[in-house]
């Protein structure tokens, strides 16, 4: 049984069977333990990011994600930070070009025939590529069109706030 459940088994014993008075009384008393409960590797958590760029702050890129710590399934500059969070705390910290999405990459600006893009699409347009790949359109021209495959916040320093929402131990 995780650290969590016991606790609340044992908070509902307390005021169900000993009297220890309501239930705000017992969650008070059991708070350090379940405060505890911290961002370790191994453990299943999900958190809200905010990103924003210090160029543009008023675009923000907002995302729950749940993962297991230490997996590196999110950027290791966050796994990083959020390292002794816990449930309900909230970071904001900058992160560089190269700890967030990475360098900008020119080769990843490619061009297409005008013909291969959908029927109504526009220079800023992002379209699918590929399997599941997108890119933006830069250019639009009616010999070719000029394609940004690069993830919108690549070579950009980022502004970030995490907010750690569960944490399950394992």
């Amino acid at each position: 049984m995780s650290t969590l459940r016991y606790i609340l088994v044992s908070a509902i014993c307390m005021v169900l069977f000993l009297g220890y008075g309501s239930v705000a009384n017992v969650v008070q008393a059991f708070s350090p333990l379940v405060n505890e409960v911290a961002v370790a590797d191994g453990a299943k958590v999900t958190a809200q990011f905010e990103i924003t760029t210090r160029e543009t702050p008023a675009t923000t890129y907002s995302e729950m994600a749940q993962f297991i710590q230490g997996q590196h399934i999110i950027w290791p500059a966050l796994e990083e930070r959020m390292a002794g969070m816990h449930p309900g705390e909230v970071k904001t910290f900058p992160l560089s070009a190269e700890e967030g999405v990475g360098p900008y990459d020119e080769t990843k600006v490619q061009t297409i025939p005008p013909s291969d893009l959908p029927l109504d699409a526009r220079e800023g347009d992002t379209v699918e590529v590929g399997t599941g790949k997108t890119a933006r359109i830069i250019r639009i021209l009616p010999e070719k069109a000029v394609l940004d495959c690069n993830h919108p916040l690549a070579g950009k320093p980022l502004i970030v706030t995490l907010q750690i929402v569960t944490i399950e131990s394992r």
